[in-house]
């Protein structure tokens, strides 16, 4: 199939992009199938600048078209930082990231690695480090021998420690300060920025990275991004990479294949002072993984679930993740072979089909039928209190469209501040908006309900299915078996439920929190 002229590029294939670093290659991987071959040469050398060769039998290039499986480390290399301390602090590999393009199944599998994984480290000199957290290989091994070290004893660990059995074709080491030059190439990145993100640096506080956020959909460039997909405190290792493949999520429904084109040279040449690879500086390797990442693009993006034993761990005063053989082979075989789809439960339909029809017409649940609460109350959801509305009709008094209101809530969730603000689309026009997080546990669970009359924005572009019920035509976004997002339109406004970034809401609780959405005024 390769001999054969590069395929068209459809805006579908971006529909599911790429997670985690493998998404700033695969921009340039993609483009140069729209330029000569003596060009993609040249964005080869540019992209693979940085090109380190492994030991042998670490990483296995396959050419067949079958499925491939590549590690990508989201690392802190900061050698040309502001910061003194930030230039004279070894790296880390804030991200483990394992991607399989698989055209067999007709699916790309994402597995992330808890940074704070417990495994046991071989150094290359004989070294042995016991008990230590996964992303310290990366850190050890760069020490010992720059990028390269720290990406091939990160690599080795891996395969030796956690699952032994697996075979890269490649490896990936993304600087984050990097990517997010890339991504202010492109015109930066409307987010859905899930709840109240603050730290600033003072005497007595800790010193890390200052962030200052409100909730809500908005545009992101240079710090504001970097400072949100590095941001850990306040929750969890699991969290932070969910955090950082939203914020890919976001990015992936906003790059034309245009205008990556139209800027080639500028994006290539950032993607080169991002990226150290195992990649070969070819045209044929770019147009090979081009094609491969072009046909698996248009499939299915699922994420795979890390099987842990225990995610809080004590040692040596330091929380750490832990797993056993048997978890471990397990995830392992979930991420080469597994597969899953979105489904609806036909039971969850009935009941929010049902609850509807029983529903008062005054609002909410609060004079439904016992049925329906009953219903609700089956899954875990409870009737949203009255100070929750009042608080929304307090921040959404001057907006110009109608203001839906959830009548449900889960059971733990607790509604924080609501906001109504403004925004701008990408030809600057200007859009009203608001939107009410609330917080389903202490580890970073928040959840949002959001309306806007900005009808289009890039982040309702493809949804996986629509399903029309009750009158609503909802559209069903989904990672994996997992509902994300679910938006409608409704009066010439947008609305839409968000789930955690660890999607801790079922399938049947976004349906019917969404179903259960009833005008304010």
């Amino acid at each position: 199939m390769y001999e054969q002229r590069p395929p068209k590029l459809w805006w579908a294939m971006w529909k599911r992009f790429l997670v985690g670093g493998v998404l700033v290659v695969a921009l340039s991987f993609a483009a140069t199938l729209t330029v000569a071959l003596n060009t993609a040469t040249s964005i080869a050398e540019k992209v693979f600048r940085n090109t380190i060769v492994v030991p042998k039998g670490l990483v296995t290039p396959v050419y067949s078209g079958g499925p491939q499986t590549f590690l990508v480390l989201g690392s802190d290399r900061r050698a040309k930082a502001k910061s003194a301390y930030d230039r004279s602090n070894p790296p880390h590999s804030d991200t483990i990231l394992l991607v399989r393009l698989d055209p067999e199944q007709g699916q790309t599998s994402v597995l992330s690695i808890p940074r704070d994984l417990m495994v046991n480290i071989n150094g290359p000199h004989g070294q042995y480090y016991p008990s230590e957290k996964i992303n310290a290989a990366y850190t050890i091994g760069s020490k010992l021998g720059g990028a390269k070290g720290g990406m091939v004893l990160a690599a080795e660990t891996i395969e030796r420690e956690v699952f032994p059995g697996l075979k890269l074709n490649g490896i990936i080491d993304v600087n984050f300060a990097g990517f997010i030059n890339v991504v202010d190439s492109l015109g930066c990145v409307y987010v859905n920025v899930d709840h109240r993100y603050y730290h600033v640096n003072g005497i007595g506080a800790e010193n890390y990275s200052e962030i200052n956020l409100q909730p809500g959909y908005q545009k992101l460039c240079y710090q504001n991004a970097l400072s949100y997909v590095r941001y850990r405190h306040g929750d969890s290792d699991f969290v932070r990479v969910a955090r950082q493949q939203d914020f890919i999520r976001d990015l992936r429904e906003q790059i034309s294949p245009v205008d990556v084109a139209g800027q080639l040279e500028t994006v290539a040449k950032a993607v080169g002072r991002a990226i150290v690879s195992t990649f070969h500086r070819s045209a044929s390797e770019l147009l090979t993984l081009a094609k491969l990442i072009a046909f698996s693009q248009g499939k299915p993006l699922r994420q795979v679930k890390f099987r842990a034993l225990n995610v809080n761990a004590q040692l040596r005063g330091g929380s750490f993740v832990t797993t056993t053989p048997a978890l471990a082979q397990a995830t392992l075989r979930d991420f080469l072979y597994g597969r899953q789809k979105v489904s609806l439960p036909h039971a969850a339909l009935v009941r929010a089909k049902r609850s509807s029809r029983s529903r008062s017409r005054s609002r909410g649940l609060r004079h439904a039928a016992p049925s329906a609460a009953a219903a609700a109350a089956a899954i875990g959801l409870y009737p949203t209190p009255s100070s929750g509305q009042s608080s929304l009709v307090s921040a959404s008094v001057n907006l110009p469209f109608r203001v839906l209101y959830p009548a449900l809530q889960t059971g733990p969730a607790s509604q924080q501040p609501a906001r109504a603000y403004a925004l701008r689309d990408e030809h600057n026009h200007l859009h009203r908006a608001y939107v009410v997080p609330w917080q389903q546990n202490t580890l970073g669970g928040y959840y949002d309900f959001e309306g806007t009359d900005w009808k289009d924005p890039p982040l309702i572009a493809h949804p996986d299915e629509k399903r029309k019920i009750g009158g609503r035509t909802y559209e069903i976004f989904s990672d994996g078996s997992h509902i994300h997002l679910i938006a409608w339109r409704s009066g010439g406004a947008l609305y839409w439920l968000a789930n955690t970034l660890l999607e801790d809401l079922s399938n049947a609780q976004m349906l019917a929190i969404a179903r259960s959405a009833r005008p304010l005024h």
